[in-house]
């Protein structure tokens, strides 16, 4: 699976435990988009096929919003993503292979999947 880390995420600590569990993984930093805003990284992401992961609540409100590609949320301190990660990552990917489209929440309670829904501003 191919994972696009925003800005808020600490790409060398969750980018390693992607890489490690085969995925292939890389920032916004990365890819040149330092700085750029939430629909940019989010369009970049779904281009590229990949999934956005951050910690942005609210980009992650305004995909659920206006759904496109998907969109991983992140619901911990920074430090505590691989933590986190950790004990869901094999759910998250059944998820994510299942639903091309979405906004998947992850919390220590587990993953919560949000499917397409479209809303004008």
């Amino acid at each position: 699976m191919r994972f696009v880390l925003d800005e808020d995420v600490d790409a060398q600590a969750v980018g390693s435990f992607l890489r490690q569990r085969g995925h292939e993984c890389w920032s916004v930093v990365e890819a040149g988009l330092g700085g750029a805003d939430d629909d940019a990284v989010a369009t970049y992401a779904d281009n590229r096929k990949a999934v956005l992961i951050t910690h942005d609540a609210e980009a992650t409100r305004r995909r659920r919003r206006f759904t496109f590609g998907r969109h991983v949320f992140l619901r911990c301190h920074q430090l505590e993503a691989v933590e986190l990660l950790e004990v869901h990552i094999d759910e998250l990917v059944r998820g994510l292979l299942r639903h091309e489209i979405g906004v998947f929440d992850v919390r220590r309670a587990g993953v919560a999947y949000h499917p397409p829904r479209y809303e004008a501003d």
